[in-house]
């Protein structure tokens, strides 16, 4: 690499390390297929969500299909509000539009009731209706006085009075005149009211003719506009006959408006907005959203509630869109982890992607239309959960096909190393930090390396990355300078272990004061230095553990003390059973292995796992049988199998600096070292100080791939000499067992 500083390379914006993820990626996005959904493994801070995210704002430039959305009143069953899909930036316009209808007409409609040429139509209707009722009730009088009669009007009625006072009002003749006139009066009050009934409809057909020559442009013109769709142009029409037939209501002035609720009566003429996607910059792109919280009605929406005077009252414009209907024709990213949290959420949306369509489930007999569903759904979380689901959810399968699996590392190669030192030169321009220089890159790729295990490997949990670069910078704010230099990064890793490392040092003043008892000198028969991990949090360091061995005559084989006292892991157990088998293999050949062994970690109090320290142990079991002493100065790690291969382990860096320690508290005398598996040897990533021990011959390391190498670098002793030695006393063992 050729540079001074970062600051001189390009950024590096694009993933790095997940050539395979990408192609996983770009694989599912271009299915369109239900089934064909995402499902996004791997560690945190590999850039798993950054990088979704990005790829899917890429696709979403390809993608068209995305509508807005709104729910309006249902005229045929109120129950079920009606989904109506435009355009994108449609659905504002028609929601404007509607919305104003009602107003329009109310304005309209008092204006032309207010008119001149209105009252003059309307004042010749009941005009006509007086004089034809006046006629009528003249003939009444008139006949009335022919008979002798007079006529007035009463709260109970007509009522004729003699017009001779002196008149017998018993007589036939006045009777059947009184009868006569009460039969006529009878036919012209029907008359009368045949006329009002009349009039009442001529005016009522009057206001009929002005609703609709009110109503009908407002209504032609929404349907000229949005009326390529029918299902718009049916919910227009219907529209317009429920306006018509409660037209009633727009000729009331206000103070009889007040008097209903006008709010909730013309309600039922506005439109609720749901999906607006014409509110975007980039209305082309197809929408893309990430929900953090997937909890039901996040995810599927809601219908809100209000209370009116202790009554729970809602309608269609109080329905909420959830994540899901944003996300609707475009992508939907969810964490799986939280998901399935959520009770309900994992099995409505299956349910969703098997019917393609959107419910809004709701507590009350309101049943929204559902939409259909047009979206690619992308799930992230680790392989563990992608396992459970595929093995034990048979749904799983058959909707998220696509697996991207993101890996925790990459090779260490010149092309990598640039990609990281342009990544560090992004991040620094991205956060406005220091740039770093040559050197400080180094000590970055060396700590990459060693958060992958391996020095041909780098990291990709950039998350890990930026921490570095951001604390890095703050060591050379405190030196005022220009760049990060590679002292500020050793800083930084320092200061972060020191801040996490209070167990570590606890151990090591144990160590130093003897209350942790190990030998670093001598030599000693069936003991042995192991080495092991312990993890706490983030932070894993390795510390030495004395293991020692007993044999004696008899016939339980190799006992774990650990186990009889359940403070072992299976693995554990395995590992020392395969003991037994090493030894049947390799010395029951003249005679049967008649001993009885016990195996211990000295002043471990804990629960030990793994199978790590099976060749310590069976280092320590060939040393007791043989009673050949084991080097107290040399410690192993590594696994062994039952033919005496020695097999990879892991957090061999972290073991062997575990015992580096040690010595330096104990002292260094240059004969201490670690027998690790030859494979290991690209996995160690050991810091500064004990690269240049080894260079200088203060420290050492043994890479074995067999046993008898290593017996013969702890005893100084020929692995023939060894098994010849265990071959003799397994005999005067079997002799004494018999």
């Amino acid at each position: 690499m050729k540079f001074k500083t970062t600051a001189e390379l390009e950024p590096l914006k694009e993933i790095l390390g997940q050539d395979k993820a990408i192609n996983a990626m770009e694989f599912g996005l271009s299915i369109d297929d239900i089934g064909y959904n995402i499902y996004i493994s791997g560690e945190t801070g590999t850039g798993r969500t950054t990088y979704a995210l990005e790829a899917l704002k890429n696709y979403s430039r390809q993608k068209d299909s995305h509508l807005d959305w709104c729910y309006v009143y249902n005229f045929e069953n109120p129950h079920e509000p009606i989904a109506l899909s435009f355009q994108r930036g449609v659905g504002r316009k028609f929601k404007k539009d509607v919305d104003a209808l009602a107003d329009n007409i109310l304005s309209d409609f008092r204006n032309i009731l207010n008119s001149e040429e209105y009252e003059k139509e309307r004042n010749q209707i009941l005009t006509n209706y007086e004089i034809q009722k006046q006629m009528l009730i003249q003939q009444i009088k008139d006949y009335g006085k022919e008979k002798g009669f007079n006529f007035k009007s009463t709260q109970s009625g007509i009522v004729f009075i003699p017009i001779d006072e002196n008149v017998d009002s018993n007589s036939k003749e006045f009777l059947e005149s009184k009868i006569e006139i009460e039969n006529m009066t009878i036919g012209i009050i029907s008359k009368i009211k045949q006329l009002e009934e009349d009039a009442k409809n001529k005016i009522a057909s009057l206001e009929e003719s002005i609703a609709i020559s009110v109503v009908d442009p407002y209504i032609k013109s929404l349907i000229k506009k949005y009326g390529k769709n029918s299902k718009v142009k049916k919910y227009l029409l219907n529209m317009r006959e429920d306006i018509l037939n409660n037209i009633y209501i727009f000729y009331m002035d206000d103070e009889e408006l007040q008097s209903i609720d006008e709010r909730e009566y013309f309600l039922k003429y506005k439109v609720n907005l749901f999906i607006d996607n014409g509110k975007e910059k980039n209305i082309k792109n197809a929408p893309v959203v990430l929900e953090l919280n997937p909890i039901y009605p996040n995810l599927f929406g809601k219908v809100e509630y209000e209370n009116d005077k202790g009554v729970i009252k809602t309608d269609f414009t109080k329905i909420i869109p959830g994540s899901i209907h944003k996300a609707n024709g475009g992508y939907l990213v969810l964490y799986i982890n939280e998901l399935l949290k959520s009770p309900y959420s994992w099995d409505l949306l299956k349910r969703t992607l098997q019917f393609k369509k959107i419910q809004i489930d709701t507590a009350t007999s309101m049943k929204p239309e559902p939409i259909p569903l047009d979206i690619k759904i992308v799930l992230i979380g680790s392989q563990y959960l992608y396992d459970l689901l595929y093995y034990y959810d048979e749904e799983f399968s058959k909707y998220f096909k696509v697996l991207v699996d993101f890996s925790t590392e990459m090779a260490r190669n010149e092309e990598n190393e640039l990609k990281v030192a342009r990544f560090i030169s992004n991040y620094c321009n991205k956060m406005n930090l220091k740039h770093f220089t040559y050197d400080a890159v180094q000590v970055v790729l060396k700590h990459s390396s060693r958060l992958a295990q391996n020095r041909k490997k780098l990291s990709t949990r950039f998350n890990k990355i930026k921490e570095l670069i951001i604390e890095s910078n703050l060591f050379a704010d405190r030196r005022n300078s220009e760049f990060v230099d590679k002292e500020d990064v050793k800083n930084a890793i320092y200061e972060k272990i020191n801040r996490i490392n209070k167990i570590e040092k606890k151990l090591d003043e144990m160590y130093q004061n003897n209350k942790l008892l190990i030998s670093l000198g001598g030599k000693k028969i069936g003991v042995i230095n192991g080495l092991s991990v312990i993890s706490m949090g983030e932070y894993s360091f390795g510390r030495p553990a004395v293991i020692t061995v007993t044999t004696s005559p008899g016939h339980k084989g190799v006992i774990n003390i650990e186990r009889e006292v359940r403070l072992s892991g299976a693995i554990h157990d395995k590992g020392v059973l395969i003991l037994g088998g090493y030894l049947l293999e390799n010395f029951s050949k003249e005679v049967p292995v008649s001993i009885t062994s016990h195996i211990c970690f000295e002043q471990s109090y804990s629960c030990i796992d793994g199978d790590s320290a099976s060749s310590a142990e069976l280092y320590a079991l060939l040393s007791s049988l043989s009673e050949v002493p084991i080097k107290q100065n040399i410690a192993v790690t590594g696994s062994v199998n039952q033919k005496g291969d020695i097999q990879v382990v892991g957090g061999v860096t972290e073991k062997v600096e575990g015992f580096f320690n040690i010595c330096k508290i104990k002292g260094l005398t240059g004969d201490q070292g670690v027998i690790i598996p030859k494979n290991n040897l690209d996995n160690l990533v050991l810091t500064e100080e004990i690269e240049n021990a080894i260079k200088n011959g203060l420290f050492k390391i043994y890479p074995v791939d067999r046993i008898e190498e290593a017996m013969e670098i702890l005893t100084d002793t020929t692995f023939e000499q060894i098994c010849d030695r265990i071959n003799k006393r397994l005999k005067k063992f079997y002799e004494m067992s018999k």
